[in-house]
């Protein structure tokens, strides 16, 4: 997440942030051992305001690092950036419900049904003092869950789990995670051993294996906690997702904007679509069509596959 700046005519008005949208599924397993569904949303208390394309152009040439140095200079002149947590829940004999499939990830999950609901907070306050170390160095996995939280059967999700370590244990070394910026607040003690860029003490002297007597059992395994449990039962195929649905939130989206977004919506696709070949045009306005005749029917007209194109002035 980063800020952004809003700016007229080069003097900056006000500067906001973007949300962060996960698109990956998690689980939450309770004490009893019951699990529901969960995304993740991070709001940022500023608001959220956006730039078009033009002035992003603009400011890409007059000063690219516009966004970075804005959040900086915020956080350097006290001024702290706030995001608000929030999760929606969904119950797991809710998924069978849903039109769409409930782990896809180019899916929303309508809030009017699974609302969002404040769970925390957190503020940047501080600069980096050593931008390598504590940003360049910062690995992120979605595999580095804690008790409480399971992954979900989402495919992407589970992909990320694997690809995400691989890569960060290639460019950081095996030890990345005793890094300081990745290191948890909490000690950990195991029996990992050696490899590039080692610096953890061992609590056990020479002893790296469980159970062990010269070492007193240490470290031994934590206390185990409570995880779903269910039963797989069917055929394993390889198929398409059955509830596709691909064109009602679409469609949605673009009702729900007010009229000077959806003009740069439009304005935006006919510039990147507007260089591709007729036919992929064709299909795409197709695509658009069915989402909403409207949207469909506007880009059509500036992309000059329908008989009124001439008929425009200036693009929208």
């Amino acid at each position: 997440m980063i800020t952004w700046l809003f700016s007229d005519r080069g003097t900056v008005k006000s500067y906001h942030t973007m949300e962060g949208f996960g698109v990956n599924t998690y689980n939450w397993v309770n004490a009893e051992g019951k699990a529901v569904h969960v995304k993740y949303h991070w709001k940022p208390a500023a608001g959220v305001e956006s730039i078009d394309r033009h002035e992003a152009t603009r400011l890409a040439g007059v000063d690219p690092d516009i966004a970075i140095r804005d959040l900086y200079g915020s956080i350097a002149a006290g001024k702290a950036v706030e995001y608000v947590l929030n999760v929606q829940i969904m119950g797991i004999a809710d998924e069978s419900k849903q039109s769409f499939d409930h782990l896809d990830p180019t899916k929303d999950w309508p809030e009017d049904k699974f609302p969002l609901m404040l769970v925390g907070k957190m503020v940047l306050n501080r600069n980096p003092e050593n931008y390598f170390a504590e940003v360049e160095q910062a690995a992120f996995c979605p595999a580095a869950i804690v008790p409480g939280i399971e992954l979900s059967a989402d495919k992407l999700l589970q992909g990320r789990v694997f690809s995400y370590g691989d890569t960060q244990r290639y460019r950081l070394g095996a030890n990345y995670l005793q890094i300081p910026v990745n290191r948890p607040i909490a000690p950990v003690s195991n029996n990992q051993r050696d490899g590039v860029m080692q610096s953890a003490p061992y609590g056990g002297g020479t002893v790296n294996y469980e159970p062990n007597t010269l070492a007193d059992g240490m470290p031994h395994e934590a206390p185990a906690t409570p995880v779903e449990k269910y039963r797989l039962e069917g055929d394993v195929v390889r198929q398409k997702i059955d509830l596709t649905n691909d064109y009602q939130q679409a469609g949605e989206r673009y009702r729900s904007l007010g009229k000077g977004d959806q003009d740069h919506l439009v304005d935006n696709i006919v510039d990147s679509l507007g260089q591709a070949a007729k036919p992929i045009q064709q299909r795409m306005v197709e695509h658009f069509t069915k989402s909403d005749p409207e949207l469909g029917k506007r880009v059509a007209i500036w992309l000059e596959l329908s008989p009124t194109s001439r008929a425009r002035s200036r693009r929208p």
